[in-house]
């Protein structure tokens, strides 16, 4: 395992290098352009995150703001935009003078204080980058001390957890936060988030438009027959609610629900779904959508429930035994963090950044395979399918960073994963989920 992490971190290693040669390779071609288009400077303007994690929450929001800000002072012209495992970035010309940009660029680094995570490099049209150090100015203190940057970072200062959650808080102010889930646009949403988790394709191991994954038992016909019963199992979520009934009919909703799944289809297609989609909904209905208040909602709602009618031998509750794992049942107690901390937010940011849909929902899968406790995989192939789902979502995270076609990496995963008898039908669940809040949020 030790040799495997490493092998993983000299590969990543390269990627960054390889990303800086190819931003290099495109300012280049942006000097050329700037100077036959009668430009004065180039500017860079990228972002300045520490560790691995480039593509943050609110770093696109952050980068436009800081393009919006630039041309009232020197007028620009974008040439290039792209992203990359670095992050978001773009490449401008100017007409305003080297030093007079850098100074404009500085001013916009300095003013505000999320502006400590963008780095806008200016650049003479020979090439050579204006610094501080031009303006008589010192160098940029660290995030987190006033302590020279540089030197914080060649030191190793600050521990990485510090260092994000300071990251965290300079970007929160530019996080999308949707504040309203109405219950009955959510129910509706929640069995189109079904269809589109399911149409979603390739997927590794799971049902989609190509095959059956590693699920033997199942159809895409099958599957779309059990998502079209949903509609009933929510009315009669709402349906309860107004008639302000016992938590124990939203269960009975529920146990009817599997049975006509199970009538319909003879098999487990939405189980897991079932209940989180019914979780969420019982919740967004006691807080009338406020979405601040879901997952404290979530919580507690899963809290009576397990509380209730934990059953004790049941696949998943031997498996959580065994393996010391919390599972769906710890993921629902604890609000849902793998769609709300993890999910959502990332899918949100990939959307709002102008990636396409079915990209941005490979972009979800992969970041959900590295946070979702999917005792599925763990039922069907121990551990180590677990360890298995957390390597490949990471390298689909820097694929999809990196700007690659996912569709022959995931296919390769798929029949890899179908020989193996492995599948993630926890992550299906929570991307379905994340599909209908983003489509009910408002």
């Amino acid at each position: 395992m030790w040799f495997a992490a490493s092998v993983n971190d000299r590969d990543l290693k390269t990627a960054l290098l390889q990303a800086r040669d190819i931003r290099q390779l495109e300012l280049q071609r942006a000097l050329d352009r700037a100077s036959a288009q009668g430009a004065a400077a180039v500017i860079t303007i990228s972002t300045n995150v520490p560790g691995q994690e480039k593509h943050q929450p609110g770093l696109t929001r952050l980068l436009h703001g800081a393009e919006q800000s630039l041309p009232e002072a020197i007028g620009l012209e974008r040439l290039f935009t792209g992203r990359d495992l670095l992050g978001p970035w773009h490449v401008a010309a100017s007409r305003a003078s080297p030093l007079d940009a850098k100074r404009a660029a500085v001013a916009i680094e300095t003013d505000f204080p999320a502006g400590r995570l963008l780095d806008l490099d200016v650049y003479r049209l020979d090439g050579a980058q204006i610094d501080r150090a031009a303006l008589g100015l010192p160098p940029r203190v660290c995030l987190i001390c006033l302590e020279p940057a540089r030197e914080c970072i060649l030191l190793q200062r600050h521990a990485v957890a510090e260092l994000r959650a300071r990251v965290n808080a300079l970007l929160q102010p530019f996080v999308p936060s949707p504040a309203r889930c109405l219950p009955h646009l959510l129910a509706t949403n929640l069995v189109r988030g079904a269809h589109l988790e399911l149409d979603l394709t390739p997927k590794p191991g799971l049902v989609d438009r190509h095959d059956s994954g590693s699920h033997t038992d199942l159809t895409h016909e099958g599957m779309r027959a059990s998502a079209d019963l949903l509609p009933r199992y929510f009315d009669g979520i709402l349906r309860c609610f107004r008639e302000q009934s016992p938590l124990e009919d939203f269960v009975q909703a529920g146990i009817d629900a599997e049975s006509r799944m199970i009538r319909t289809i003879h098999s487990n297609a939405h189980r897991g779904f079932i209940f989180l989609s019914g979780l969420v909904l019982m919740a967004a209905c006691e807080v009338d959508g406020r979405i601040p208040l879901l997952r404290p909602a979530i919580s507690d709602l899963a809290t009576r429930f397990f509380a209730r009618h934990a059953p004790s031998d049941s696949h998943g509750a031997g498996i959580r035994n065994r393996h010391a794992l919390g599972g769906i049942r710890a993921e629902a107690q604890q609000g849902l963090p793998a769609v709300f901390e993890h999910g959502w937010p990332r899918y949100r940011e990939a959307l709002e950044a102008g990636w396409g849909t079915e990209h941005a929902s490979f972009y979800l899968m992969a970041i959900l395979m590295q946070r979702v406790e999917d005792t599925t995989a763990v039922r069907r192939c121990g551990l180590a399918g677990l360890a298995h789902l957390r390597t490949d979502g990471a390298r689909l995270q820097r694929l999809l960073e990196q700007g690659q076609a996912p569709e022959p990496t995931l296919a390769a995963l798929n029949a890899e994963y179908r020989q193996m008898g492995l599948t993630m039908g926890g992550v299906a669940d929570c991307m379905a989920l994340t599909f209908a809040l983003q489509g009910a949020a408002s």
